[in-house]
């Protein structure tokens, strides 16, 4: 659907080029369905509870209709247009009604938009178990991608066609209708399962109590703890004033861990605690054996091979192979930290440490807590980080690197039944604010963004970026980046975590915002998995490099630029970071892929936690017992999307790191480099592989040497 854009006078607005294009109103403009008809731009006040239901129920209506149309093609009349293209945007309403529904859930959350929510789901649950034309389009898709124009299509589209037909296959289009029933039977017991695990996640920890009745048990303990121990084993009934007791339950029991000087008393606890989130060890194995099924049905040998299919990797055994290689390379290093702790417990022990009981680690802690480090004061360079500053630094930074002009535009917030004016963009709140993006040699419209920086009641947490739509046929693309930095004071500085909140979602936002390929269905979010996260951390790299703070970090009162000594020292202490956190990332990605991959060979009834110390047992401190696998506790390892996929965390970062090796190499502010970044990366989208965007743009493959030399500069 094209989408109308009115020229207009502009009021007096900030702009980080010359000049600005006239603003973009959507006043006047009929919108019969606000949710997936809004032209040019949503009319934020018209999104309704009550309408997310009706516009709901029009979107999937039009499916309907787009489906029927698609089958009434025959091989002889068929055209990638009113085929694959056809099928791939039949549900276009539907996406853009959740699109928005999902983005004001997060940013303008209320009881009755959950409501409504719910109410949606249910409408969109009852449409897929009516629908019976997917089988249908699938098999036309199947006989139509053997003609013979097929082939002459251009390798996008042909890379579109064959793309198609395996999301068909994953989909279940070619089983039998058995067999369908079957996958969708696994479906919904892993999505039961899924939910109880999270449930349990959220859960207090179980109930549990441990009477001690002699003192000496307790040497070490705080007084302020005794008291209360001892008062809480009164209340229940089990110690009077002439036979004191002492009761250790879940909330008292970490400052046990801490102090108590009695071995025997320590170990008591950390075995009563370790248990924590059991209950979810039973409902992995049982997702990983469904997990398995439907992979086989769908014809994949595991269930990690089916996710790897549609990422870098290709398969979960060269994944499995990349995180073995991270995980040896950094082990020298790891060593190195991990004697250096165990020797500073054993001096608290007293005796050398060979086997670390798990019991012992809180308390030998605290009794040598690690040297004090110089290590970098964060707070020093607050000061130089105003933060229209850094907002406007930012942008002139990314202008200045990919030709192109970022122009802010009036907003407005409304009402429902409010009229709006014809010089201003709506918004969904008043703190937000609007943006243009134009090409600076051609003058282009490539896309607008909204910018949502506070903290406020109705907002999730964090910070992300998401893509509001993405245009057809050349149209711009609508974007918002969502975050929760340092909210406005006197004056409004923010800290170095800001910071890289802003150049890691603006990251996100130039992928989505920049990338036209041929076909509008190759955006970003349509790479690779294993790639979309390394555009943003990428463009985070910046908020370390003195020359790029040199342009626009300041201090607040006397304008003086940052010290060049101290951003020495950021860029330095960048460089100097411990490898036991990222040690503790790969150790999980293993375990992902190993449970997804090897489940019935090394997991099937044995313990979670006795595998789990046996696999990562090069890679971890030494423990005398097994300790509790965090695959009870981590959310990703039951979220169908991260899967067999927590190593592309470490994946993308390494490849980021790699990228920006030519920039240090060609200059971090040099326009050249940033335009075959630009063109090589950012442009395409998911038009060509992942690996041949990163090859285009360094000229080889992928190498790991940058990350690694981070540890070890």
């Amino acid at each position: 659907m094209k989408h109308l854009i009115l020229g207009l006078a502009l009021l007096a607005t900030p702009c980080l080029a010359d000049t600005c294009e006239p603003t973009i109103s959507t006043a006047a403009i009929p919108a019969e369905h606000p949710f997936f008809r809004t032209a040019p731009l949503p009319e934020w006040s018209k999104m309704t509870p009550q309408q997310l239901l009706v516009d709901t129920r029009a979107a999937l209506e039009e499916a309907k209709a787009q489906r029927r149309r698609i089958l009434q093609v025959t091989p002889e009349t068929a055209t990638f247009e009113n085929t694959f293209l056809a099928a791939a945007r039949a549900n276009v309403e539907q996406r853009q009604v959740q699109g928005y529904m999902m983005h004001l859930m997060n940013v303008a959350s209320t009881p009755e938009l959950m409501h409504a929510q719910n109410a949606m789901q249910a409408e969109l649950a009852k449409f897929q178990a009516e629908s019976g034309e997917e089988s249908a389009i699938g098999k036309l898709l199947e006989e139509v991608s053997k003609a013979p124009w097929v082939q002459e299509l251009s390798p996008a589209r042909k890379r579109f066609v064959q793309q198609t037909l395996e999301r068909q296959q994953k989909n279940g289009a070619k089983l039998t209708p058995e067999k369908r029933k079957r996958l969708a039977e696994i479906n919904q017991e892993v999505r039961k399962l899924s939910l109880q695990f999270h449930k349990n996640l959220g859960a207090p920890p179980p109930a549990w109590e441990l009477e001690v009745t002699d003192p000496a048990m307790l040497a070490g303990m705080p007084e302020h703890w005794m008291k209360r121990a001892a008062e809480l084993a009164k209340k229940r009934g089990i110690a009077t004033d002439e036979k004191p007791a002492w009761l250790i339950i879940p909330g008292n029991a970490q400052a046990v861990l801490t102090h108590c000087e009695v071995e025997a008393t320590r170990r008591q606890c950390w075995l009563a605690t370790s248990t924590h989130l059991q209950e979810n060890e039973p409902l992995i194995y049982r997702t990983m054996e469904l997990r398995h099924e439907c992979a086989r049905l769908l014809g994949f040998n595991t269930f990690a091979d089916m996710q790897a299919s549609e990422r870098m990797t290709g398969s979960g055994q060269k994944a499995l192979d990349f995180v073995d290689g991270m995980l040896n390379a950094l082990k020298p290093l790891y060593d190195a930290e991990t004697a250096a702790y165990l020797a500073r417990l054993s001096k608290a022990k007293g005796e050398p440490i060979t086997r670390l009981n798990p019991w012992d680690e809180a308390y030998l802690s605290h009794r040598a807590p690690a040297p004090a480090t110089a290590g970098f004061n964060f707070s020093k360079i607050t000061p130089y980080l105003e933060a229209e500053r850094v907002l406007r630094g930012m942008m002139q930074l990314w202008e200045q690197m990919l030709a192109i002009r970022i122009c802010e535009q009036p907003t407005v917030h409304l009402s429902p039944g409010t009229p709006h004016p014809v010089d201003k963009v709506e918004v969904w709140h008043e703190s937000v604010r609007f943006y243009t993006v134009h090409d600076t040699k051609t003058g282009r419209h490539l896309g607008s963004f909204y910018l949502d920086l506070y903290p406020r009641e109705g907002k999730r947490g964090d910070g992300w970026t998401t893509p509001l739509r993405f245009g057809h046929d050349g149209e711009p693309h609508l974007a918002a980046i969502v975050a929760n930095i340092t909210p406005p004071g006197t004056p409004h500085l923010l800290n170095h975590g800001d910071m890289y909140v802003l150049f890691h979602e603006f990251g996100h936002l130039m992928h989505m915002l920049l990338g036209h390929p041929e076909l509008s269905e190759y955006h970003a979010m349509s790479v690779e998995k294993d790639f979309i996260e390394m555009p943003s951390q990428l463009q985070e790299q910046w908020i370390w490099e003195p020359e790029a703070l040199a342009t626009f970090a300041v201090h607040h009162k006397t304008g003086e630029p940052l010290p060049a000594e101290l951003a020495r020292e950021l860029y330095e202490n960048r460089y100097q970071s411990s490898v036991s956190a990222t040690m503790r990332m790969l150790r999980h990605a293993k375990l992902d892929l190993e449970i997804n991959l090897h489940f019935h060979e090394k997991f099937k009834g044995r313990p979670l936690d006795e595998v789990a110390a046996e696999l990562l047992e090069p890679w971890q401190l030494p423990y005398s017992a097994p300790t509790p696998s965090d695959m009870r506790s981590v959310h990703h390892t039951m979220n169908p999307g991260y899967a067999a996929s927590f190593y592309t965390y470490i994946w993308s970062e390494a490849m980021s790191m790699d990228a920006f090796s030519r920039f240090k190499a060609e200059g971090i502010l040099n326009p050249t480099t940033g335009a075959a970044y630009r063109k090589c990366i950012l442009e395409p989208g998911g038009s060509k592989p992942a690996l041949e965007l990163f090859r285009d743009f360094m000229g080889r493959e992928p190498d790991s040497k940058a990350f690694i030399q981070r540890f070890n500069p």
